[in-house]
């Protein structure tokens, strides 16, 4: 039997099958604080956080250095870690350095688009958009489209060739992603429909060739990722 197209072409279904950060701490705090089982505001001392986060100390410390660079946490001497909540600088600051990035990779994946990657890409977006447009918060349906949003953007920059950039990319991804999961909000689920329907404008400029549009398309994408990012905390 003939494979199908979206067997060709592996499109991760979850958040589990996405890149993990280099550095455990920090991925272990990401998915704590996207998850909501470490929140905002909340102050432990470094042995709590190696417990909470299953690390030793060593690598939580490597760790916090990240942190505190992200301005993630409050390092205070005699009080203990507390976690922040990002700011707006911090959401720009990810989604500016994105723009560089892909702008130049969209360049380059126009050129050379990979076979059958538009058609998979546009069946898993209409069936994972049907299964968020219910109503009601599917967990799972989320989780794909998060996964399917980070497969999308990293296909773009993958045609850079660029290891090092891939691997600040998906730094990046991971961020937002953190952001995104901590909005928490009734409209989640619209922002993510909105932006499905932007990246299948993208998909139409990139099946007829048009640099140009595909890149007004991919700047109009970010800007309106932005504004949902900061509308709706």
């Amino acid at each position: 039997m003939a494979q199908t197209t979206l067997e060709k072409i592996h499109i991760p279904a979850s958040i589990d099958e996405l890149p993990k950060h280099p550095n455990i701490g920090f991925e272990k705090f990401v998915e704590a604080v996207g998850s909501g089982r470490l929140s905002p505001g909340t102050t432990l001392t470094q042995a709590q956080l190696c417990d909470f986060l299953d690390v030793s100390l060593s690598p939580l410390r490597e760790s916090l250095v990240l942190l505190e660079e992200y301005g993630l946490i409050e390092i205070k001497q005699r009080s203990g870690i507390t976690i922040i909540n990002p700011e707006l600088s911090f959401v720009r600051e990810n989604y500016q350095f994105r723009i560089l990035i892909e702008i130049e990779a969209l360049r380059a994946f126009v050129a050379n688009v990979p076979d059958g990657w538009l058609a998979a890409v546009r069946d898993r977006h209409k069936s994972v958009m049907a299964a968020i447009d219910k109503g009601k918060r599917d967990m799972e349906a989320i989780e794909a489209f998060v996964a399917l949003d980070q497969f999308v953007h990293s296909s773009l920059v993958k045609a850079l060739g660029n290891k090092s950039i891939l691997s600040t990319h998906n730094r990046l991804q991971q961020n937002i992603r953190m952001v995104r999961a901590m909005q928490g909000t009734t409209a989640y689920e619209n922002n993510l429909l909105e932006a499905g329907r932007e990246h299948l404008e993208l998909f139409e400029r990139i099946e007829v060739g048009d640099l140009e549009g595909a890149s007004r398309c991919l700047r109009r994408h970010f800007e309106s990722s932005i504004y949902r990012a900061v509308v709706f905390p």
